[in-house]
This record gives structure tokens, C-alpha cells and sequence, in this order.
């Protein structure tokens, strides 16, 4: 089994290996070792939540609603061919709404249209209390300014700190200082001077992206939009911002879209009517060519007619595009926005003596009201003025319908010539000889006819959605004000100390799996594989005469002679009966070494109260302090340390000089004496070998207390002259490393290792718990006035002795 035990690697104990499952208890007993750090991490945490609830400002919520319809809604009625939604165009257009909504493009326009770029810097100070109306240009300087009221909070100046004026005037007076422009508001408190700044344009656009929110309502195409901020007057205004700058970028978007497809399609029909009149006059080559020139004069006369047809459709065709153009351009722009003289011009010949007629009229009402204005000084408003208008409007109206009527009549005759021109085909096609080639020739120039008929029809088209193009999202529920927002100050305070609670838990048992000390007599058994031979508890009766150190002067604390009846001395009652059982008739245990891997673990005070627990049982004992370096026992039992077991080993004092007897009953001590210049090779000599035999002769047990094992080597020396060695460990400060490289140097020099004691254990130490609560439940619990009198007496007579 200790081979087992020794061969295991060092590290965490494995699971599998026999330890029981952890118990909820156990951690609860890690949570309770480490008390300090959670109550630390939940005040810090608490506290930094009360104090994140006092310092927030109180925020206000404006809400909004809009609709998004469909951009082609307003076509569907004008364009009975388009089958295809325009929601359609985007992926999910609610979503891609949303995305627009709250970009910087939208931001930065909201940030321009109120002027958000100016800001007070004063402590408590929003928008709304000094502003409003403002406007910032984009070169304006990113500085501090200050609002300085005057005459009561009558008049302001607006200035850079500590200059010159750089706009003054009444307060509710627009002021200017040429790169912002707002109007101040009277002053929260009288004559005082307020911070301004300036912001930055990406500062700005980024306040308003960060408290815009829009969530869509489900199985509908209406958004709820809200604004946070901590203005009240500034969040409503926002918001509308938000939404109207939505709206007109929605407006241009399908504008700009309507714009791009009129001028492509126009440059299609360019092209195309060239092609068309490049087939035109290839059927013409074609007819004026030796062969058409050889048929028969009915024939000749067939292919005269189909030309003349064909100019006429070409001719009828020109004019209904210029009847088209003109009316589109009426409905769009009205008279005012045309050139009529131009218009007149683009009519030709042909153009109907009422349309002029009616153009003669208007240029004639156009020059009287240029009249009025610009030389009899009149308004438009002026009642002489409105009549003329009213004339314009009126014959407008009847040049509108003029030129719808004229288009419909040339559309008749259109058809009428494309009736005749098929009747006409079917005659030529008695006509084998030219057949094959004109109808080739005629069919290309079917072709580029349809092609640049259907051009023209989606011309129509998207001139109709360019006219019909306007915002598509719709305001609903405008915001008259804001509402204040439930800080939740409560809520977030619990909140912090619940997450204060939960890092705290989680910081102990970090720190529980970084912990690499032996703390249990399992940590003991699994790094060492030697037995523990005595817990001792932490000891809590002496108050603070505890041990502080090897060389400190409080010395190691008597609990055996101090405290008979203390949970402390029954653990050392215990480690005696453990020792004792281990020695026999062949081996018995005479001399014993108490030693540690390093300082401050405890053996001085184990050494001490073993050796007072066997001359306790009535069998002579000697304590021999053989830590040459840094002796304490003396202290503890206030005895001189010279002469003392130095003086001995260099024959400068006897045997009787340095042996102090009966220290304690049945209890004799020898010090350590001076300081030697070299305590391994004195301990390591044949004086020491001699004078450990020769105690060995008068005492029934001699136990010796050595200096730390991986500090210097004269535990190992003494070793060599006792039994066995007795490692003392400290709970929670003894690290595992250190413990197996001790236990290892003694094995590896043949020593024999009896056991551990695992000193200073918490009674919260998980695995110990359970064991030590008897010690203090089984103690005398209140004392009466006798047992007082007893534990005085009891420490009177051993500082007499």
C-alpha cells in the first residue's frame, strides 16, 4: 500500500482511486474556510451597484409607430402588366427597413437637422435647458464654449472660456456666430455661466444610433420605434427626425431607381430606333434595286403602295411619340415648366389648328402676367393676377385634353395602316420570285418595330412610376412627449449582490483548486503514503500565544501543562497512543525526532507537548533541543539556552550544568546552547553519538527537536541517531512538493519515517470536521467556578516548578 501511495504523481487525488464522493457539506465547508473573500467580492459588488444606482440619470422613453408599404402601390392601377411586388425587391423588407432606420446615414441626418452636435458640458444639464432651433455646420471646430447669462437671464453671450463675445443677444433670440446658429432658452438659475462644447460629428451620430430601437410587430408591416435618452423635450423631437428622415430616404431611393430605368430604356430605344430605320432602308435599297425595277407594273405598283404605307406608319408612329412626350411632360411639369415655342416647334406641320390656337392663347395670358409682375409691381396674390392664372390653368387643362384627343386620333390611324399594310402583304406574297428575300428583309424589320414598341409601352411604365414615386412609410402614433423609465434601482442593487455572491463562491473555489498545501490527513496519505499519527487543532485556547514563528519571541504555548482538559491536549494524548502502539519488544521507541520540511509548521510546540504528555504517564523524559540555528524551547519554558547540548558536544560544560531537570514533573530539558559555527558537523560527531547513548541509559524516552529538513541538512544527521523521525506538517501551509521531497530525502538516507502530524487544523477543514467537533464537543462546556480555580492552580504550580 505505500508503494502505491508513493508511486501516485503529484497532483490532484484521483476520484477513482477510493475517496468517497464530495459531499454538499464539503463545499459548503470550503465556502465557510473562505468566508472572508466571498463577504469581500459581495460588498465590493454591492457596493459598486449602490453606487451605480445613485449616479444614473433618470432616463425618458419616446415612443413611435410607422407602416411600410409597398413602393409600387400607387402603379398597380396605371401599370396593370407589373406582377411583381416591390416589397419583393428585398429580402425581408421589414428587417432591411429597420437596418436603414437605425444607420448612420439616418443618424448623421437627424444629427444635422436639430443642431445634436452642440452639447452643454455643465453637470445635470440636457439639450432642451439651453437650446433650441440650432443648427451646427459640418466646419465647425470641435471646442468648448461657454453660455453666459446676463442682466438677470435677460441677455447671453455665447464665447469661447475667457474670450471675446462671439454672439450676444436676448435670450429667445435666434443667435449666430456663423458656424452654429440656435436659440438660447431662459436659464435654469440666474447670472451663471454654462459649459458648451462642440461635438464631434462621429460622437454625435453615435449618441443617436445607440438609443434608437425599432422592434417589428409580429404578422404585421408596422415597427415600434423608441428613442432613450435622458432629455425630455430633445427624445420626441429625435424620434420624428428619425422617422421623417426614413421616409424621404425611402422617397429618394425609388425615385433615383424610377430615374435609372427612364434613362436606360430611353438609350435602348435610341438604339433601337436606329435599327429600325437601318431595316427601313434596307427594304428600300432593296425595292430600288435592278430586280424590283424589272416587275410588271402591277407589281410595281404593289411595292409603291407597301412603301408609301410604310412612310406613313413611320410618319404616324414620330407624331404619336410627340403626342406622348407632350402629354407626359404636361402632366409632370404643367405649362409653366414648358417651353411652348419649343413645343409648337416639336408639333411641325402637323400640328392642329386648335392646339395652336390654344398655345397662341396661353403665351399671350403668360405675357400679361409677366406684365404685372415685373412692371406694374403686382404680387401673384393680387386678384388681377389670379384671373390670368386662372385663364392658364383653365386652358392647360384644355391643351391637355387637345393633345390626348389628337393622340388617340393618331393611334386610330396607326391601326388602320397596320391593318392595310398586312392586306397589302398577303397581295405581294403572289410574288414568288421576290418573296423569300423581301420577306426576310420585312420580317427583321418586324422585329426592331416590336422591339421598339415594347421600349416604348415599359418607357411609359417607368415614366408612370417616376411620377408616382413618393414615401411609402407612413407615421403612425406620434410621440407628444416622453415617459420616465423605471431606473429599476432595486432590482439592479439585488442583482449586484446576487453577482456578487455567485464570484465570490466561484473566486473561493478557484482559489480551493489552485490551493496545492496538505490540508488532510488524505492529502497526507495520498502525496506521502505515510500514516498520520496525530491531528492537532488549530489551537484557539491560548488566545494569541500562538506559535508566530521558530525564533519568535512568544515561544511554543504549553497546552498540555497550560490546559489539561483543552481539545488540543487530547490531540496530543492521541499521537502519543499512536507512537506507543508502534513500539515493540524488537524495535522499541526510545528516541524520536521531530522535524518539518520547513519554518513555522509546528514542531517545536509538537515536541514540547509530546514530550509533556509521556512524562505526563510517569516515565522519565528528556527534551533535547537540537535546533542549533534558531532554538525556541527555552523561550517557551523560560530557561536559559546556554549551557546547553553546544556546550556538551565541545566539552564546555557537564553533563549536570546542562541538563535542566524536572522542568515539568518526570520532564528533563536540555538547551540548545550557543550559537556553533558548524551545527551539522557537531551533531554529525562521535560526542553527539556518546551522549544520545548515554541518555538513552538514564531516560525512558528522549525527544529531540531539529531544524526544518530542506533548510539545512542536521535534521538528516540527527536522524541517524534517534528511532524514527516524527514530520510535523502544517494544515493549509505545507505544500505538497515540499512535504514529498522531505519524506523522500529521509527515506533515501534509510531513516524511518513513523508518521506524520498534521498541525493547525481548521475545525472548517472539510474532511476534518467531522473528527474535531468531538474533541470540542466532548470538552467541559460551560466551567464552573471550580474548574476555573483548577486550570489557575494548574498553571501556578507549573510556573513555580
Amino acid at each position: 500500500m505505500e508503494s502505491e501511495l508513493n508511486g501516485r504523481p503529484y497532483g490532484d487525488f484521483d476520484p477513482n482511486g477510493g475517496s468517497a464522493s464530495p459531499h454538499l457539506a464539503d463545499y459548503w465547508q470550503i465556502l465557510s474556510r473562505r468566508l472572508w473573500l466571498v463577504l469581500v467580492i459581495f460588498a465590493l459588488t454591492t457596493a459598486s451597484a449602490i453606487w451605480a444606482v445613485s449616479r444614473q440619470k433618470t432616463q425618458y422613453r419616446a415612443t413611435l409607430s410607422i407602416q411600410v408599404n409597398d413602393p409600387l402601390q400607387r402603379t398597380r392601377a396605371l401599370n396593370p402588366t407589373a406582377r411583381i411586388s416591390g416589397m419583393e425587391i428585398f429580402v425581408d423588407p421589414i428587417e432591411s427597413e429597420i437596418q436603414v432606420l437605425t444607420s448612420g446615414t439616418i443618424a448623421l441626418e437627424v444629427v444635422d437637422s436639430l443642431g445634436l452636435r452642440l452639447a452643454p458640458t455643465s453637470p445635470g444639464m440636457v439639450f432642451s435647458d439651453l437650446f433650441r432651433d440650432a443648427k451646427v455646420s459640418q466646419e465647425a471646430p470641435e471646442e468648448q464654449f461657454e453660455l453666459a447669462y446676463q442682466d438677470g437671464g435677460q441677455s447671453v453671450v455665447f464665447r469661447r472660456p475667457g474670450g471675446p463675445a462671439l454672439a450676444s443677444g436676448p435670450v429667445g433670440k435666434p443667435l449666430d456666430a456663423g458656424f452654429t446658429r440656435f436659440t438660447p432658452r431662459p436659464p435654469p438659475r440666474e447670472d451663471e455661466v454654462y459649459g458648451v462644447q462642440i461635438q464631434s460629428v462621429s460622437t454625435a451620430v453615435s449618441i443617436v444610433r445607440g438609443r434608437v430601437s425599432a422592434v417589428p410587430r409580429e404578422y404585421t408591416n408596422l415597427i415600434d420605434i423608441s428613442f432613450i435618452s435622458d432629455d425630455p423635450v430633445t427624445a420626441p423631437l429625435i424620434l420624428i427626425q428619425t422617422a421623417e428622415a426614413l421616409r424621404r430616404y425611402g422617397e429618394k431611393k425609388i425615385s433615383t431607381a424610377a430615374r435609372k430605368e427612364v434613362s436606360f430604356i430611353e438609350d435602348e430605344m435610341t438604339r433601337a430606333r436606329s435599327q429600325l430605320q437601318s431595316s427601313l432602308e434596307a427594304i428600300q435599297d432593296f425595292k430600288e434595286s435592278q430586280t424590283f425595277t424589272n416587275l410588271s407594273m402591277r407589281e410595281q405598283t404593289l411595292v409603291n403602295e407597301a412603301q408609301d404605307l410604310t412612310r406613313r406608319i413611320q410618319e404616324m408612329e414620330d407624331q404619336r411619340g410627340v403626342f406622348s412626350e407632350l402629354t407626359h411632360a404636361m402632366t409632370r411639369l404643367g405649362v409653366s415648366g414648358l417651353d411652348l415655342l419649343q413645343v409648337e416647334a416639336s408639333l411641325g406641320g402637323s400640328v392642329n389648328p386648335q392646339i395652336k390656337e390654344l398655345l397662341d392663347q396661353i403665351r399671350s395670358n403668360q405675357r400679361e402676367l409677366r406684365n404685372l409682375v415685373s412692371e406694374q409691381r403686382l404680387t401673384l396674390d393680387h386678384p388681377s393676377a389670379q384671373a390670368i392664372q386662372e385663364r392658364i390653368g383653365e386652358r392647360e387643362g384644355q391643351l391637355l385634353d387637345a393633345l390626348n384627343a389628337n393622340l388617340q386620333a393618331v393611334e386610330g390611324r396607326l391601326e388602320a395602316l397596320r391593318t392595310q399594310q398586312v392586306e397589302l402583304r398577303e397581295r405581294q406574297r403572289a410574288f414568288p420570285q421576290l418573296e423569300a428575300e423581301l420577306q426576310k428583309l420585312q420580317l427583321q424589320q418586324e422585329m426592331d418595330q416590336g422591339t421598339y414598341e415594347f421600349l416604348l409601352s415599359q418607357l411609359y411604365q417607368a415614366r408612370i412610376m417616376e411620377a408616382a414615386a413618393e414615401p411609402y412609410v407612413d407615421i403612425l402614433d406620434r410621440p407628444v412627449g416622453s415617459t420616465e423609465i423605471d431606473p429599476r434601482g432595486r432590482m439592479n442593487i439585488l442583482l449586484g449582490a446576487l453577482l456578487g455572491l455567485i464570484l465570490g463562491a466561484g473566486a473561493a473555489f478557484f482559489l480551493e483548486y489552485l490551493d496545492r498545501t496538505v490540508r488532510t490527513t488524505a492529502d497526507v496519505e495520498s502525496f506521502l503514503g505515510i500514516p498520520v499519527l496525530g491531528i492537532i487543532p488549530r489551537l484557539r485556547r491560548v488566545g494569541e500565544a500562538q506559535e508566530k514563528g521558530e525564533g519568535s519571541p512568544v515561544g511554543a504555548p504549553l497546552m498540555v501543562a497550560l490546559d489539561p482538559l483543552d481539545p488540543a491536549a487530547e490531540a496530543y494524548r492521541n499521537l502519543r497512543m499512536n507512537l506507543m502502539f508502534m513500539s515493540t519488544e524488537d524495535e522499541p521507541i526510545r528516541t524520536l525526532l521531530f522535524t518539518s520540511p520547513g519554518p513555522n509548521e509546528g514542531k517545536s510546540t509538537t515536541a514540547l507537548n509530546f514530550s509533556v504528555i509521556l512524562a505526563q504517564q510517569g516515565q522519565r523524559v528528556l527534551l533535547m533541543d537540537a535546533d542549533l540555528r534558531r532554538p525556541s524551547l527555552h523561550r517557551s519554558l523560560d530557561i536559559l539556552r546556554e549551557p546547553g547540548l553546544t556546550n556538551l558536544l565541545v566539552g564546555d560544560a557537564e553533563l549536570r550544568e546542562a541538563v535542566r531537570p524536572n522542568v515539568l514533573p518526570n520532564l528533563d530539558f536540555l538547551p540548545a546552547g550557543s550559537f556553533p559555527p558548524n551545527p551539522s558537523e557537531l551533531l554529525n560527531s562521535k560526542a553527539m553519538a556518546r551522549l544520545i547513548e548515554e541518555m538513552e541509559g538514564k531516560y525512558g524516552h528522549v525527544v529531540m527537536d531539529s531544524p526544518p529538513i530542506l533548510a539545512v541538512t542536521d535534521s538528516s544527521v540527527l536522524g541517524a541517531h534517534a528511532d524514527g523521525v516524527v514530520v510535523v506538517l502544517r494544515s493549509g501551509e505545507t505544500e505538497q512538493k515540499a512535504a514529498e521531497r522531505s519524506v523522500d530525502q529521509l527515506r533515501r538516507i534509510g531513516l524511518r519515517v513513523f508518521g506524520a502530524v498534521l498541525n493547525e487544523v481548521a475545525a472548517s477543514t472539510p474532511e476534518e470536521s467531522y473528527y474535531l467537533q468531538y474533541y470540542y464537543s466532548y470538552r467541559p462546556h460551560p466551567k464552573g467556578k471550580a474548574s476555573k480555580l483548577r486550570e489557575t492552580l494548574s498553571k501556578a504550580r507549573f510556573w513555580m516548578s
